[in-house]
């Protein structure tokens, strides 16, 4: 039997920490933010709450993106030790010396009341350290409460972390729906049916593919690659949303057909063939230069029009995986 031990951060282990994963949350954390940025440019967060902040991660990630209007880096953990490495790697060499940016905060307590708002909430790789499906479910309502846009949550690419932020994802509708507050999921589903892959016998995580250069250590290599799981939450009315399909997996270029997977605002996941000859030039085009988790800007007639593959949703992703090395689905 499996019994969870909380994890305590000692100065060791928070050293540890960040050599090994403070490089990979920065990479999976910015594509989650890049996300909002490109498609929504006009967002200027002032503030930001940062949940289970670690080494600082999200605040560089923030900074990087929104540094010029962000005003607040509230950064929050239970660990003392966490938020002293954190505080250290802002001020750089000299621990007299002024943090590299203004505003950043580091607390053990999150900020209590309803006044205590924020534009920019945060939780990354955090719930999972949660001892209690209840635990975390309150701390997600509770993150919520706090947020005036978008609330941001990013896991491990696996069935589990995947699985904790559907349960996320289907709370907050959920609450909204009982209090008739407009909130919707702004990213990665195109809709708000239960997940596809939730679905299926054999669960398969909705995760994606981030490449980033790791720290300059010796035993790093040049490259490494990041598999993470991510849900954006925003405050409002999907309606002024475009209902485009997401890539759920690696674009299969062939010499004259494209096969392209799509997670779609109907609540299905489906297979096109794509081909030069049969269908629109700049489809083929775009289709040939996407990547998996870009989102394909044609509607669903659009997308029955170039589905060849009437098999069933679990015929789809067996076919797939047979041709498909480079998965980018986890299956641990």
């Amino acid at each position: 039997t499996y019994h969870w031990e909380e994890l305590k951060y000692t100065e060791e282990l928070s050293f540890l920490y960040m050599v090994s994963r403070m490089d990979a949350n920065y990479a999976a954390v910015s594509r989650a933010f890049h996300e909002i940025q490109k498609r929504v440019p006009d967002f200027q967060p002032k503030t930001l709450l940062d949940f289970g902040s670690g080494t600082g991660a999200v605040s560089w990630a923030a900074h990087s993106i929104w540094g010029e209007s962000l005003k607040e880096y509230m950064n929050i953990d239970c660990s003392a030790h966490m938020l002293s490495l954190a505080e250290k790697l802002m001020r750089g060499i000299s621990e007299s010396q002024e943090l590299c940016f203004p505003g950043v905060y580091f607390r053990q307590a999150s900020p209590v009341g309803p006044q205590m708002t924020f534009d920019l909430s945060v939780s990354a790789f955090t719930l999972n350290d949660l001892p209690t499906y209840a635990q975390r479910i309150a701390k997600v309502k509770n993150l919520w409460k706090k947020t005036n846009n978008f609330l941001v949550l990013v896991e491990n690419g696996t069935k589990e972390g995947h699985q904790m932020l559907m349960e996320a994802r289907d709370v907050i509708l959920k609450e909204a729906d009982k209090v008739k507050e407009e909130a919707h999921v702004f990213a990665p589903c195109p809709h708000h049916l239960p997940c596809p892959r939730m679905l299926l016998d054999n669960i398969l995580p909705c995760n994606f593919l981030q490449q980033y250069e790791p720290l300059p250590l010796s035993w790093n290599p040049p490259h490494k690659t990041e598999r993470f799981s991510f849900l954006i939450l925003s405050r409002g009315s999907r309606k002024s949303m475009e209902p485009w399909p997401r890539i759920t997996q690696p674009v299969l270029c062939r010499k004259r057909h494209i096969h392209v997977h799509l997670c779609c605002a109907d609540g299905t996941l489906q297979h096109a063939v794509v081909t030069s000859k049969k269908h629109n030039r700049d489809l083929y085009r775009c289709v040939w230069n996407s990547n998996c988790g870009d989102r394909l800007p044609i509607l669903t007639p659009n997308i029955e029009s170039i589905l060849e593959d009437k098999s069933t949703l679990e015929d789809q992703i067996n076919d797939s995986q047979k041709v498909n090395t480079a998965s980018c689905q986890d299956q641990n």
